[in-house]
């Protein structure tokens, strides 16, 4: 299919190594206090990158901890509003001050029968407690119960509220939604046994847990106002997700040409009118073609012209930016 085409302008670049793993992590891209970070792991050492509101820079700061595991099997990170850095592994959450000293750490039950699943967690968005998650009780036959969401607090550890989620042994990835929303998105991916989209809520009465709209794929962009686009595991269809609205579905032969799929990572809001998806002909292709599509009906506006290829990652930024990757070097972008 023919777009029209949309010239991409270069605002900055910067060496970031590790990038190209960290995209296909569950914690690589983090939406935190309304700010975007990149998670990387390189050389034995976690770095977080928070991405800068200032278009003509690419990251604003970063802070660098010792990896625990540096041989894989690594924790989920999330960084802290205080600076530090929590870790979630299958056995433990562990709080990590700026300089590298363990604040606190909770044990929790591992999952023994299943190898792939693995805990998340973030601080809510008030800032009050550490959200995890984490194996559940097992029943009289041996097998889960489902897992837990437990609100721990971020000063000393300690339990504060614990909901049992209708998920079992899976692989957990927190959100906040970028306007301040109470709630964070949590996904729980299952395997065959599909994908839980769940909207958590901490209050002094404790744990809400509900499901977000339609929404049941991992691969899950945030907007304002409560707003998810989904793409499914096999970049087959995308679906706007918001409370109050209908589903708006389209499948990739409204928009792409025969035999190329969605791809890439999580589609995202370049703006509040317009999503940035990559497709191509196979999900694990390097090289993609990058469209814009409107983020009410999600139509084909126009196709990303580049001055180089541009790879098959992309990371909206929601300020009318973006970001690609080649090896090593972050560069960010907007339309002309």
């Amino acid at each position: 299919m023919n777009h029209p085409r949309v010239r991409a302008r270069l605002l900055a670049h910067e060496s970031l190594p590790g990038i190209a793993e960290a995209l296909g992590n569950l914690d690589g891209l983090l939406l935190r206090e309304g700010a975007h970070w990149i998670v990387t792991r390189h050389e034995g050492r976690i770095t977080t990158s928070r991405i800068s509101t200032d278009r003509s820079q690419v990251v604003a700061a970063r802070a660098t901890w010792i990896d625990p595991a540096p041989k894989g099997s690594g924790a989920y990170c999330s960084p802290l509003p205080d600076g530090a850095l929590a870790l979630s592994s299958r056995e433990a959450v562990t709080v990590r001050e700026p300089e590298g000293t363990v604040r606190w750490e909770h044990r929790h039950g591992d999952w023994r029968h299943s190898p792939e699943a693995s805990g998340a967690c973030t601080p809510d968005p008030a800032g009050r407690v550490l959200l995890a998650t984490m194996a559940g009780p097992l029943g009289a036959d041996g097998l889960s119960q489902g897992d837990i969401c437990r609100a721990l607090d971020l000063t000393t550890g300690e339990v504060l509220a614990e909901h049992v989620l209708p998920s079992f042994s899976a692989m957990y990835a927190f959100q906040q939604f970028p306007n301040a929303r109470p709630e964070v998105l949590l996904t729980a991916s299952m395997g065959q046994d599909g994908t839980r989209c769940l909207l958590v809520t901490y209050t002094a009465a404790g744990l809400d847990v509900r499901a977000a709209g339609t929404a049941e794929e991992p691969y899950v962009g945030l907007g304002a106002d409560g707003v998810l686009i989904s793409r499914d595991v096999g970049g087959g269809y995308l679906c706007r997700t918001q409370d109050g609205a209908d589903d708006v579905i389209i499948e990739a032969g409204g928009v792409l040409p025969r035999d190329r799929v969605f791809v890439g990572y999580t589609p995202g809001f370049v703006d509040n009118q317009r999503i940035l998806v990559v497709s191509a002909e196979e999900q694990w292709a390097e090289q993609g073609t990058h469209l814009l599509l409107d983020a009410h009906t999600l139509k084909a506006l126009a196709e990303l012209d580049y001055p180089q290829t541009p790879g098959a990652a992309a990371v909206p930024l929601g300020d009318g930016t973006w970001l690609t990757h080649d090896e090593e070097t972050v560069r960010r972008w907007t339309t002309a």
